[in-house]
């Protein structure tokens, strides 16, 4: 159980860390779902049920974020956030173990309100928010690949954050040789 374990963390992450490298929103969505899914059933085979709930929570709320510029959720998108927020706080409620399980809560609750976000390096920012929590999280029930994935993560956000969010050079700045 534990290698079937890893071995899902690991494609678990390897869509995680490929999402934050589109630059647009949709395509970093999409695959934030596909990696969530693997994420659940990662945590479905370590027994750690809060962070199943958690992953499974968020992809609702992925999927109406995505879709945030239609009409019907462009209308009513303060109540689609609300209540997105409100149902992984009450799975969090359900799922709730030790104060160990407010870790995931609080990691989904940034994910999800960075994928609200309409600038990417907003949505990359926020998302990096989430890391530690998830990080901590992962080691104390064991999902090690998720945890070599967390790291990659930090490294993946950051190069994406360096490729698509940092100011355009200025002429002038540059060195001419």
């Amino acid at each position: 159980m534990q290698t079937a374990a890893f071995v899902t963390g690991l494609c678990a992450v390897c869509f995680c860390l490929l999402c934050y490298q589109f630059r647009n929103r949709k395509a970093i969505i999409a695959c934030n779902v596909i990696s969530r899914i693997l994420y659940v059933l990662q945590y479905l085979l370590l027994f750690a049920f809060e962070g199943a709930a958690m992953d499974l929570s968020a992809i609702p709320a992925s999927m109406l974020a995505a879709r945030k510029h239609t009409a019907f959720v462009a209308k009513y998108k303060v109540l689609l956030w609300l209540m997105g927020n409100v149902v992984v706080v009450a799975m969090g409620g359900i799922f709730w173990e030790n104060i160990i399980s407010l870790l995931p809560i609080i990691g989904v609750l940034f994910e999800i309100n960075a994928l609200w976000m309409t600038k990417e390096k907003h949505i990359r920012l926020v998302s990096l928010a989430s890391v530690p929590f998830w990080m901590s999280y992962n080691l104390l029930c064991g999902a090690y690949g998720s945890v070599i994935g967390n790291v990659l993560m930090i490294l993946s956000i950051g190069t994406a954050m360096y490729r698509h969010d940092r100011p355009a050079e200025k002429k002038e700045d540059r060195v001419s040789v």
